[in-house]
């Protein structure tokens, strides 16, 4: 089992790095992927080091019997947050890869409170898709893509319904200390009619829920 836990530690910087280039490669009307500079060799380099810390940190608090499963969905994770960090869209292949490792996972480890993470599933898609309809209408302009709801969704069927409260509040959270960083370090001036990825912050939110269990609500 140790050389097990090893070779998914080891594996982990050609994950991020291949979920990098994933990311990188992902075809949009506007990205031409045969341009390469040195800020894509940064980005690359930082894929490789999320996706160690993804294997280590599933070694150290991914719950019993969940390593595996656990570093293939946070390596699908990373592939989310890095795709709409470049690119500003969340793929439905990979949402629909996270959704399908989730239920993989309940019915290897869960299969006793499947309602719970199904619920979980329903209303994590349900929440954001409310929220980008509702803001569609009152403003008359997209807010939220769906791709965010798509996520929720997945991660909600991982976490279950109680710890959707922790997800949107730690995302919520480390969205706007973002920006606010970016605006400390010289970046350019968000107004609101400016894009920002809620992806990654979803993904980082999803992923310190799934570790660290129930933060705002008992789980039942």
């Amino acid at each position: 089992m140790i050389l097990l836990y090893l070779l998914f530690i080891l594996t982990g910087p050609f994950a991020g790095y291949m979920a990098a280039w994933l990311a990188h490669q992902w075809p949009t009307e506007t990205h031409d992927a045969s341009t390469q500079n040195g800020h894509d060799r940064w980005f690359f380099a930082a894929g490789a080091f999320a996706g160690l810390l993804v294997a280590l940190s599933a070694y150290a608090f991914a719950p019993a019997g969940t390593f595996i499963l656990s570093c293939l969905f946070g390596w699908t994770l990373l592939a989310l947050a890095t795709t709409d960090l470049k690119h500003y869209i969340l793929p439905d292949p990979l949402n629909l890869t996270a959704a399908g490792l989730g239920l993989i996972m309940i019915w290897l480890t869960q299969s006793a409170s499947w309602a719970e993470h199904l619920i979980g599933g329903l209303a994590g898609f349900g929440v954001l898709f409310a929220v980008e309809v509702s803001y569609r209408l009152l403003r008359g302009q997209e807010g939220l893509g769906r791709g965010d709801a798509k996520l929720l969704g997945a991660l909600g069927l991982w976490v279950g319904w109680t710890r959707l409260p922790d997800i949107l509040l730690v995302a919520s959270l480390t969205g706007l200390f973002a920006v606010l960083a970016v605006r400390c370090i010289g970046g350019p001036r968000l107004n609101r009619t400016s894009a920002v990825a809620f992806g990654p912050w979803l993904a980082l939110a999803g992923w310190v829920a799934w570790l660290s269990g129930p933060l705002l609500v008992p789980a039942p």
